[in-house]
């Protein structure tokens, strides 16, 4: 997300709005960059109205946002003279509704202006591959070791990015609690995520019967951090996202389908593929949304065109 600058806001009430704005994006756990940067969107947006002779929040309109909207589309980017991206002009878009979702819970307004607004969000391009259920089944079925369905269970049964998976601590797992909490997720944001009882098995048998035996590797000593890392490698150490893609691809050979090898499938598409199974076994999106910890609901509805698509074929 870039940063607008040389923005001057002049009204002595807009400049206190937007600094409880930057405190409480802070409470919301994002990191620094991020919102500093909606400061700053936050502080063009005030500007904008200033000039165009609004300077009391309670007189701010639909209409007035719509014109905003208008006006970010097509102004030309402060970094190299360019159009806006699609996606960044939604950013802009979804500060401003966040501004007044805020100033609404804080009863400062009594209507939110953009409640009835809809800022399109752009669909990614990008290929999201991802495997059948009856795929992951064969992946778990040529499982050799505890640890290899700890793996299958860590990034498809929780759905975890491949971030996360790196970071994950013995004490972020609470198996008798059957939760897995994520301290800092994209956007440094917290969440919890369910652990099935099947997940729960796979993640007890390999730190019951098969880590204590990776903590005598070379490695494990060597950084303190290793000693609290859930997932070990053969030499002790924190086990990583090279390693990690090792495992699957090993798996995916053993499994001699060659349709599930031509689709190199890495550990970030199990997220992706949880995440269509769940639309498909009709969880609601707003539960998978949290599931996943997307930020926004049109991060999480691109697997419901994924899931569409799908069931199309299956019907062809």
């Amino acid at each position: 997300m870039g940063r607008p600058s040389n923005i001057v806001v002049v009204n002595a009430d807009y400049r206190k709005l937007a600094e409880t704005f930057y405190q409480y994006q802070k409470r919301l756990g994002y990191v620094p960059n991020s919102y500093q940067a909606k400061f700053n969107y936050l502080n063009e947006f005030l500007h904008w109205l200033e000039c165009k002779g609004n300077t009391d929040v309670l007189n701010v309109t639909a209409a007035e946002i719509k014109d905003y909207y208008n006006y970010v589309s097509i102004r030309p980017s402060k970094k190299d003279g360019g159009a806006l991206s699609p996606k960044t002009t939604h950013s802009h878009m979804r500060i401003v509704r966040d501004f007044f979702e805020m100033l609404l819970q804080q009863q400062q307004i009594k209507i939110n202006p953009t409640a009835t607004l809809k800022f399109y969000y752009p669909q990614s391009s990008e290929e999201r591959n991802t495997i059948t259920q009856q795929e992951v089944q064969q992946l778990y079925e040529v499982c050799n070791t505890a640890q290899e369905k700890a793996i299958l269970s860590l990034a498809y049964g929780c759905g975890l990015r491949a971030a996360e998976l790196q970071s994950c601590n013995i004490e972020d797992i609470k198996l008798r609690e059957k939760i897995l909490i994520v301290p800092k997720g994209k956007g440094n944001k917290r969440r919890v995520i369910p652990l099935s009882n099947g997940v729960v098995k796979d993640l007890s048998n390999y730190y019951y019967n098969e880590r204590e035996a990776l903590t005598q590797g070379r490695d494990y000593k060597l950084n303190n951090s290793n000693q609290n890392a859930f997932m070990l490698h053969s030499r002790g150490g924190r086990m990583m996202d090279d390693t990690y893609n090792k495992h699957l691809k090993a798996l995916i050979a053993r499994t001699q389908n060659e349709a599930l090898q031509e689709k190199q499938i890495t550990i970030h598409n199990l997220r992706h593929s949880i995440a269509t199974h769940l639309l498909e076994q009709g969880i609601a999106v707003e539960q998978v949304r949290i599931f996943l910890g997307h930020s926004q609901l049109e991060t999480t509805q691109i697997y419901t065109h994924i899931n569409k698509n799908q069931l199309e074929k299956l019907m062809q």
